[in-house]
């Protein structure tokens, strides 16, 4: 599994090994699936991002994305930019996730996806505070049947009752590491 945080600062790079800029975030369509990388801005005043769409990555490495040409690389506005992990007008971190049965699990602290099945989220990293954090761990979950049944809403995560169940507690954050 991937997972957005250890990805953030990631240099990426042409085929030529010419370097294009770092991951600053990630962007996700509709269906919450990974739609692009939002690369560290040289954009006067910041009321635009530099984007790569998902589809022009070429390699995702440990240390590093390599991208198809410079073409792969342009601006948006930065209310274009709709749902990403921290910095788009929906922003995945810090989300409430709740059960639908009323049931708070967390926050949202990282977003997982599997390598082989393409950019689907297939897990959340949840924290309950700092404090909970450093003496408890962060929690894991993740999706066994993938997004079904979960609702990404704008406020806030709904999963089913199950998901309580499957919550598997780390001694600390992988993404801390």
């Amino acid at each position: 599994m991937r997972n957005v945080q250890q990805m953030i600062g990631l240099p990426v790079y042409l085929k030529d090994g010419k370097l294009v800029g770092r991951i600053q975030d990630f962007g996700f369509d509709e269906f919450w699936q990974v739609a692009c990388v939002v690369l560290d801005t040289k954009v006067w005043f910041r009321q635009a991002v530099r984007i790569v769409k998902w589809s022009d990555v070429t390699v995702i490495g440990d240390d590093a994305l390599f991208i198809r040409d410079r073409s792969a690389v342009s601006t948006i506005e930065r209310k274009h930019l709709l749902r990403s992990f921290h910095t788009g007008l929906i922003r995945l971190k810090e989300l409430p996730v709740y059960t639908v049965d009323g049931q708070e699990l967390g926050r949202v602290s990282d977003v997982y996806f599997g390598k082989s099945q393409g950019t689907q989220i297939v897990g959340y990293e949840l924290t309950d505070g700092f404090l909970a954090d450093v003496f408890e761990g962060r929690r894991r979950l993740l999706l066994p049947q993938g997004p079904e049944g979960v609702t990404l809403g704008e406020d806030a995560i709904l999963v089913p009752a199950s998901c309580e169940r499957v919550l598997e507690r780390e001694p600390y954050a992988e993404s801390d590491r």
